[in-house]
């Protein structure tokens, strides 16, 4: 019994019936098999190529993008040549295309196009990696924040607080929209936001930019 059970048991094993199955085919059609065997290698061959060159499309679009990024300030129609390459070649993923368009922002604020930047920012953002959506909202803020918009500039800025507050950019944040705030009118709401730079970044660079904020005392 125990015996019968086993080999009802290894029929029923789909490894060991596709095993069984392609041992009878082999020793039957011995030609028919190897064209299958040469079809499958040159598949895999095929595959591996594939694979090959969209690794080194990969790398060839991150190193673009590298020398694009140390561009910016230097040379940023260079910078934008590169970005519009990127995102004109159909081959690379969503993310790669979103981080050359936010590049592309930042050579254009560069340029003080704002409004181009706003745009290839906002065009990033959807398809953009989580780990530069903070610097994304941030440079949305900034634009606006350039273009006089300010109720836009600070909804930005707010987005980023509420979801980015402990982020390496925050203080600059909390100091746009201190800044922001001391030319809208409001000093006390620009108080509260100079205090807590202060608090949170004692002695560093933010805390003295926060500092330049306040009013002078006139002597």
């Amino acid at each position: 019994m125990a015996k019968q059970w086993v080999k009802k048991a290894v029929r029923r094993d789909p490894l060991v019936s596709f095993a069984t199955a392609a041992e009878r085919f082999v020793k039957e059609k011995p030609q028919t098999a190897l064209s299958f065997a040469l079809g499958f290698i040159a598949a895999l061959i095929l595959g591996g190529l594939l694979l090959s060159a969209h690794l080194k499309n990969r790398d060839s679009a991150y190193s673009a993008l590298m020398r694009s990024g140390t561009n910016i300030y230097s040379n940023p129609d260079f910078a934008l040549g590169l970005c519009d390459k990127i995102i004109s070649e159909k081959q690379h993923s969503a993310k790669t295309h979103a981080l050359a368009r936010y590049i592309k922002g930042d050579a254009l604020f560069t340029k003080e196009d704002y409004e181009g930047a706003f745009k290839m920012y906002s065009e990033a953002r959807p398809a953009a990696a989580k780990e530069i959506m903070p610097n994304i909202i941030y440079a949305q803020g900034k634009a606006k924040e350039s273009l006089s918009q300010f109720n836009e500039a600070m909804s930005f800025y707010q987005e980023f607080i509420a979801d980015y507050d402990r982020h390496h950019l925050a203080m600059e944040v909390y100091l746009s929209m201190a800044r922001i705030l001391t030319v809208t009118g409001k000093p006390d709401q620009a108080a509260a936001h100079i205090e807590l730079i202060k608090g949170r970044a004692q002695g560093s660079k933010w805390a003295k930019y926060a500092e330049d904020l306040l009013p002078k005392a006139k002597k």
